[in-house]
């Protein structure tokens, strides 16, 4: 079952709202003024074929458990947000974002990942870096697994099946990750090789072997692979003393899965790079980048490294 969600409030409606909270006086200046020009006042058009609008439906996978990825309610549900500018009838390039591990008994409606990449591709489309595009954040309920029995390509093809009711296609189609959806078991980018995807993100995404069997996978596919860490989370064998560590030697990872210490590219992210070894890798190929960034200290940088890395990740891939 497919819902559609009124938009929600954003920036720019934000500041008209605090832009109100002025003074009495103020107030009577501007509406002084108003009256004396004796024009007509402005009322704003707005397109309702291509103003945002957020979709929600449940899906499964055949083998998961309903515990798993219970969706009764449309707010613990998959959402799909069409930015603005979405149109029927026309094919957009689809972003998928896959949180990281929530809290066991923790209700989809209050993960905040996908608020956060919500934002972020909202502020970059309506500023117009980058093109209007489809964002999905798929979600589950953990009870002991991470992504339980989620394949991405499976899941695409019941994403494709929701766009075809409202006259929407894909032209393209990508995929992130943060902190457990890879590299620490179960399913989510664990088999996003199977995908078919244009680029795919990994973002301080766990280092085991799910993640380096999936680099090395895409790199045979010649799928364009993005890397960013700022912390070790879990994942490395052995497991290390401190969680969340900013010093970990990220070229024992990179270095196993055939990346090389590299140059810098000219344009990076936000966030300063941390002065190690591999803070920039590459393949021979040319198609994976890893980068180290520097976003702080212990889980704060972990949380914090989601909307640099994202930016990156669609500024560089799906720019203008």
């Amino acid at each position: 079952m497919v819902a559609v969600q009124s938009q929600s409030c954003s920036r720019s409606e934000r500041r008209a709202a605090e832009a109100s909270q002025v003074s009495p006086e103020s107030k009577r200046d501007r509406e002084a003024s108003t009256a004396s020009s004796n024009l007509p006042a402005e009322v704003p058009t707005v397109d309702a074929a291509t103003a945002e609008r957020t979709l929600t439906f449940s899906w499964k996978p055949a083998h998961a458990s309903t515990r798993e990825y219970e969706m009764s309610d449309p707010e613990d549900q998959h959402k799909i947000l069409l930015t603005r500018g979405v149109r029927e009838g026309n094919a957009y390039r689809v972003v998928v974002a896959l949180h990281g591990q929530p809290r066991r008994g923790q209700a989809p409606r209050s993960y905040v990942f996908p608020r956060v990449v919500a934002d972020v591709v909202r502020q970059l489309v309506n500023s117009n870096r980058i093109e209007p595009l489809i964002l999905v954040t798929p979600v589950f309920r953990f009870e002991g697994q991470n992504w339980p029995q989620f394949e991405l390509a499976q899941f695409m093809l019941e994403v494709r099946k929701v766009l075809a009711e409202h006259g929407l296609s894909i032209k393209g189609a990508y995929a992130v990750g943060h902190s457990g959806a890879a590299g620490c078991g179960g399913g989510g980018l664990n088999t996003v090789s199977d995908a078919s995807l244009n680029a795919v993100g990994f973002f301080d995404t766990c280092i085991g072997a799910g993640l380096l069997q999936q680099v090395r996978a895409l790199e045979k596919n010649r799928t364009v692979t993005l890397i960013i860490h700022s912390v070790e989370t879990a994942g490395f064998q052995p497991r290390q003393p401190v969680e969340y560590d900013a010093h970990f030697d990220f070229g024992r990872v990179y270095s196993s899965v055939g990346l090389h210490r590299a140059t810098c590219p000219l344009h990076l992210p936000e966030a300063p790079l941390r002065d190690l070894n591999f803070r920039c890798a590459v393949n021979d190929a040319g198609t994976t980048l890893a980068l180290v960034v520097d976003t702080g200290q212990g889980e704060k940088a972990h949380e914090a490294l989601v909307p640099v890395a994202l930016r990156y990740f669609l500024q560089e891939y799906l720019a203008k």
